[in-house]
């Protein structure tokens, strides 16, 4: 078993030797740095989705399968915040758009014989205009390796960076609440 990962952010990348688990790059990336104290106010999230790209669908990973992960798992993680089954804010929604709240990743493969790449790219953040460049979460993994271990790797990391969302989400929320 082989490959390397790299962790891209906005402010840090990390290149991995020898491993093919893109959890551990994720965990170790810098989300210090990362401004999102515009997320203390959400209150639910209107927008939480998966898309694929590539060959994707031809090595076994499903759009549909990684967006229901994805949601179970910001759900288990930040207790207290709803889901609602739509793609971005309503016109007439009641809540202020600071309350309502995006996770949205992207899954890129290429590849389909016996090494294929991965590139998944997280975003999250409130329905704000941004107050400053890059003040939207944003995490993304860069890997490849055997075709048939890549959709694994793929599951694995896109849980994985939903788990570091909702870690810097409850710290965002702690703070705040404790101001």
């Amino acid at each position: 078993m082989w490959g390397r990962a790299i962790v891209m952010s906005r402010w840090s990348v990390l290149l991995l030797g020898i491993g093919f688990s893109p959890v551990m790059p994720v965990l170790g990336a810098n989300t210090d740095a990362v401004p999102v104290i515009d997320m203390r106010h959400i209150k639910k999230f209107v927008a939480v989705e998966v898309q694929t790209q590539g060959t994707a669908e031809k090595l076994g990973i499903s759009a549909a399968e990684l967006t229901d992960v994805t949601r179970v798992t910001l759900l288990n993680k930040v207790p207290g915040i709803v889901l609602e089954a739509s793609s971005g804010p309503s016109l007439d929604a009641p809540e202020r758009l600071n309350q309502l709240g995006f996770f949205t990743c992207e899954v890129w493969t290429v590849g389909e014989q016996y090494i294929a790449a991965y590139h998944v790219d997280c975003n999250a953040g409130s329905y704000t205009p941004q107050k400053t460049p890059g003040s939207l979460w944003n995490q993304a993994i860069l890997g490849y390796g055997p075709k048939d271990e890549v959709s694994d790797a793929v599951r694995k990391g896109v849980r994985a960076m939903v788990e570091l969302f909702a870690s810097t989400f409850a710290g965002v929320r702690a703070d705040a609440s404790g101001r």
